[in-house]
């Protein structure tokens, strides 16, 4: 439930803050007032598109916020603990959720979430489990055919929706991988002798992970092979012919040793003799091994560099570096495969092909068993509520066709919304017969109909009233009293009709000054919801007629206190 709004220097706002409570609550003022306004940064705080035009002329920024009480078993509570956006000082448990915009006079806006800053896509996404706006003009949707079905499935299980989604899309991707094979296959031949000619000449070459690295590692040994053999040799001998080093060495240490008992700052010295003396000697032994281990093999360097040269010469062919030669030989191989398999591996697709439709057909044909029945109860819910609205004899119907050939995301039904607006007269598709009075009879009853099936607990209804007064104007402010048993109902209104089915009635009020125009929202006490349905009933002028009447009608309605928690 919506408790309270603030709004700081929006339009022609400059500070207002409004408190809501349950039931319906009624919107009044004088046209022009800015009675949407509300609306409009109730839709700027669930993610609508913002204007830098919103901003109040010579602002800086509109702020504007919005305090909702969720329920327990609330979808956007779980939402909010997904997204670790829920309030701390409610323990965590997404009881509460405060939505906040900012939007800058340059065009910016950010969005916050229980303090923490939130996408324009995550506004959204909470936004549809909290309010369901239904604005002015919102009766001319029910036109279009992709409306109208999408109100009828708002009365059938989303979960037989889902299940046609899926089989759509296990339908398209059969058939497109089905495409795929044929279009593969109309060139098989052609292609069949290059992959045979491609993957024998790659085969021939037997290429193995990691080979290439190695033998270009040996190439490059065996290139420098001979002169790598004369610099150890080299250093070998020089060594090794150095007879008199290891005993030159003998005699130093010698003396050194025995000056050390004199004098010993000469240890660290001698240490260090020693040490270069073994090093010396173990450097030789390595030298001579590592030459013992060289080989010149010209015969071997000539293989190898033939081997890389097949390596660089089919890996320059297919663009690819010579190491992943043997997974381009795994793809050719396993297309060939494929290509090979032929007719047998086509059979196989246009099998899976024939189970997605099959299942498509299945759960299509459920949904539309589900349709026909909701259809039914549309039909005979509209039908009677267009006789509470004023076209006595009127008729509504829910045209259901199914095109077999068809395959789409939402089923094979093509629905349509028909009329008879009179007694004795034929059925026809709404956008041909409804006049605009008479649309906008049919769209409040769909739109009502349709919001006593919503999940969200907020409901709000921008002047949908349009076009109806009189009798018709109470039984419409009866249903959406009725609403608002069920739900939180905010509904901008200028019947007195409407406004005295209220549980409460908030006045707009536009105030002009020399230098500015601002506009105010007051909750009206009884005696206040007297005057202003008074003024909605006879104009500016009040009598005693009208204030009479405005008693009686709301007396009539019981209205005087304010509901429990619906």
């Amino acid at each position: 439930m919506l408790r309270h709004i603030t709004v700081r220097d929006f339009a022609i706002i400059d500070n207002l803050e409004v408190d809501l409570g349950p039931g319906m609550t009624a919107l009044t003022g004088e046209t022009g007032a800015g009675k949407s306004i509300l609306i409009d940064v109730i839709g700027l705080l669930l993610g609508d598109r913002a204007d830098i035009g919103g901003v109040r002329d010579g602002s800086a920024q509109a702020d504007l916020s919005a305090d909702f009480e969720l329920r327990p078993d609330h979808p956007a509570s779980d939402w909010l603990r997904e997204q670790a956006l829920t309030d701390p000082a409610d323990g965590g448990d997404g009881s509460s959720v405060l939505l906040r915009r900012v939007i800058t006079a340059h065009g910016k806006s950010r969005a916050w979430v229980n303090g923490s800053p939130v996408t324009m896509a995550q506004l959204k996404t909470l936004g549809q489990w909290l309010v369901d706006i239904h604005g002015q003009h919102a009766h001319q949707q029910f036109l279009q055919r992709h409306a109208q079905r999408a109100l009828l499935d708002g009365f059938v299980d989303a979960g037989l929706l889902d299940r046609v989604a899926a089989a759509y899309r296990a339908v398209q991707t059969a058939e497109q991988r089905l495409e795929a094979a044929r279009a593969r296959l109309s060139n098989a031949e052609d292609r069949i002798d290059l992959l045979r000619f491609q993957t024998t000449e790659i085969t021939e070459l037997a290429p193995n992970t990691g080979e290439y690295a190695e033998i270009a590692a040996e190439q490059t040994l065996l290139a420098h092979a001979s002169e790598v053999l004369t610099a150890l040799q080299a250093a070998h001998e020089t060594i090794d012919a150095d007879a008199g080093l290891d005993q030159g060495f003998g005699q130093v240490l010698a003396g050194l040793h025995e000056a050390t008992r004199h004098d010993q700052r000469i240890a660290p010295i001698v240490e260090l003799l020693e040490s270069a003396r073994i090093q010396t000697q173990e450097a030789g032994d390595q030298l001579r091994r590592l030459a013992d281990d060289i080989e010149i093999n010209p015969r071997r360097l000539e293989e190898v560099d033939r081997r890389i040269g097949l390596y660089l010469r089919l890996a320059r062919k297919h663009r690819i570096e010579p190491d992943e030669l043997v997974d381009l030989l795994a793809t050719m191989e396993t297309e060939l495969a494929e290509l090979e398999a032929g007719d047998a591996a086509l059979g196989n697709l246009e099998q899976e092909v024939a189970e997605a439709r099959s299942a498509y057909d299945s759960a299509a044909s459920v949904l539309t068993d589900a349709r026909r029945k909701a259809a039914k109860k549309l039909d005979a819910a509209i039908t009677g509520a267009l006789q509470e609205l004023g076209m006595a004899g009127g008729k509504f119907r829910v045209d259901l066709q199914t095109l077999p050939d068809d395959v789409a995301p939402h089923g094979r039904d093509r629905i349509e919304f028909m009329v008879a607006a009179n007694p004795g007269s034929a059925s026809q598709p709404l956008a041909r017969v409804a006049s605009g009075g008479e649309l906008s009879r049919i769209g409040l009853a769909l739109q009502v109909l349709a919001s006593a099936e919503q999940s969200v607990d907020t409901l709000i209804f921008d002047e949908v009233d349009s076009g109806i007064s009189g009798a018709v104007a109470e039984v419409v402010g009866r249903k959406l009293r009725a609403l608002g048993d069920r739900y939180q109902v905010l509904c901008v209104t200028h019947l007195p009709q409407v406004a005295a089915q209220a549980h409460q009635q908030l006045q707009v009020t536009k105030l002009r000054s020399r230098n500015q125009t601002r506009t105010t929202i007051t909750a009206l006490d009884p005696p206040a919801r007297v005057e202003a349905l008074a003024r909605l009933l006879g104009g500016a002028t009040l009598t005693e007629r009208s204030l009479a009447h405005a008693r009686e009608m709301l007396e009539s309605t019981s209205n005087t206190m304010s509901p429990e928690n619906p």
